[in-house]
Order: C-alpha cells, then structure tokens, then sequence
C-alpha cells in the first residue's frame, strides 16, 4: 500500500530519466530485459515511443536473452546485443553485462538496468497503438515446415509457457474435447505452437509443432496459412496481435483476468483485418469458458 502511495505521489521515473537527459544533452540509451517476448509490444515500445517524442535523435540499445532475438528483429528504430548468460528471473547486473557482450559504459548516456514498463508508461493504455515490423521476406518461412496447404489450419497454443500466472491457461481437458469436437471437419488441421511439448497430444487431426519453430516461422506460418489463432494471454498473442500488417485472421483468446496484455492495453490491433474475440473466465477460472463456446466461434 505505502509502494502504492509513494508512486502516486512521485514523479514518473521514465518522465524524470528522459528529463535530465535532455537537459545534459544525452542521447545514448542502453536499457537491459530479462522478462517476457510479449512485453515487447506491450511495454518497450511506449517506453522508446516516449523517449524519441522528447529525444528525437535517440538511439536506443537493449540487452537481452537468446530467446527474444526475433521479437527484437521485429521491433523498429531500437538495436539489440544478446547476452548468453542472460537466463529468464535468474537476477543480473548491466555492467557485467556490458562486459560480455563487448560493450562500454563511455559509449552510452544513460544505462537503464530494470526498466518497469508497467508502472512507467501506464499512460499509453487506450491511446498509443504499439506496432511491430514486418518483413516481406519472413513470409515464405512457414514454406519449410511442408505443410500441406488443401487443408484449412487452426493455430493453436495449449499454455502460455510463463511462469506468471496458472489461471491463464485452458484446462488440458477442454483442449483434448475440444481436438475431438473438431475431428468431424475432415479438411481442418490443427497446430500446436509453442516451446514445451508437453502434455502429448496424439489424435489424428493435430500436427505438434511445439519445440521445432522459431518464432518467426511461427508468425510466418499464422499470418499465410492460418483462418484461426486459439491461444492464452501469451507472446505469441501479443506478437500477432501488434503485427504491423494486413492479413485476415480471427483470434480467439482466454483471459483468467481481463486486466493484463492485449485487452489492458485497450488499442485495436494496426491489422485492420485481424477479429479478435476475448473469452473471460470466470473469479479467474478458465475452465468456466466451455468447448462450446468455443466451437461456435469456428466455422
């Protein structure tokens, strides 16, 4: 609660860092992330959008892990140095980090070790539409999985693969019935995505692609070939849901609770062709939200 007071009370950090160094004349920024892929999209990018509207000749750096690199690669006007020790809620210090990577702190302005998107830039909410950069020459990557493209294909991601949050995900069960429901469409595949392959999945319609796609084949792959996109609040979402281009997908999604990702950012996606429809369990209980439900938003 008394957190709570002190940043009612007190200047914006972001707002104060932007503020001095504009007054020293700074324009190299380095900014560390060791947390989520979706925070890309849902934080980072008003972060940097609120450094360039007071800085414009900013340039802005981030230090990260392995596993964001493609998200990075989408994200426009930043650079990105990958740090191999860099491991998710394993805690780190910037200048070591700095060190690894070859980096010096007489070549940056302003080191940011622990950015907090979500009380720093809270005001973009409902006003800044975040948008991630596509590239024209990622489309063919889904081409590599050899997919046979008669068949209509569902994206599917069964968890949300974070640490963060067990009521974010469908019950296994609703999935399984769901898989079964969707047997009777002979000419409909579905895809699981995703890093962890498990629980096992073994019907007949279901291709397990979990732990053998980068993401950006993932994002290839739902934006050329895909009618729906079934998910949690995950990376995956987030990134397809602030991808900068026009492609006609229908997204079903499942909130435990409505106030985080994509619906606390209350923007519409830059896709204009892009329907998204939001299932809310209920007191945070996703198993609340029924397979027919679900089944009745495919056609």
């Amino acid at each position: 609660m008394f957190k709570k007071l002190l940043k009612a009370v007190l200047p914006n950090p972001l707002d104060w860092i932007i503020k001095k160094a504009k007054k020293r004349g700074n324009t190299r920024f380095l900014l560390a992330w060791n947390r989520g892929l979706g925070d890309i999209a849902l934080g980072l990018y008003a972060i940097v959008h609120r450094i360039k509207t007071n800085i414009p000749n900013a340039q802005i750096t981030f230090l990260i892990r392995e596993n964001l690199k493609e998200g990075f690669s989408l994200f426009d006007g930043v650079k990105f140095h990958v740090v191999p020790s860099f491991r998710r809620g394993v805690p780190y210090n910037i200048l070591e980090a700095m060190k690894e990577v070859g980096l010096k702190e007489e070549d940056y302005d302003v080191l940011i070790e622990k950015p907090d998107p979500t009380y720093w830039v809270k005001w973009q909410r409902g006003k800044l539409t975040p948008k991630l950069k596509w590239s024209s020459a990622y489309d063919s990557l889904y081409k590599s999985l050899g997919l046979d493209e008669k068949y209509t294909y569902i994206a599917v991601q069964i968890h949300a693969e974070t640490n963060y949050g067990l009521w974010r995900n469908w019950p296994i069960s609703h999935w399984e019935s769901l898989f079964n429901k969707l047997q009777d469409k002979e000419m409909v595949r579905i895809l699981l995505l995703g890093f962890e392959q498990n629980p096992k999945i073994n019907l007949p319609n279901v291709i397990d692609l979990r732990g053998k796609t980068t993401l950006l084949q993932v994002i290839s792959l739902v934006k050329n070939l895909c009618s729906y996109l079934i998910v949690p609040d995950s990376g995956i979402l987030s990134m397809l849901y602030y991808l900068d281009a026009s492609f006609p997908l229908k997204i079903i999604s499942f909130w435990g609770d409505p106030r985080h990702g994509v619906l606390k950012q209350r923007v519409a996606s830059p896709n204009p062709m892009l329907s998204h429809i939001p299932l809310i369990g209920k007191k945070r209980d996703l198993s609340s939200v029924s397979v027919e439900q679900v089944c009745k938003l495919i056609e």
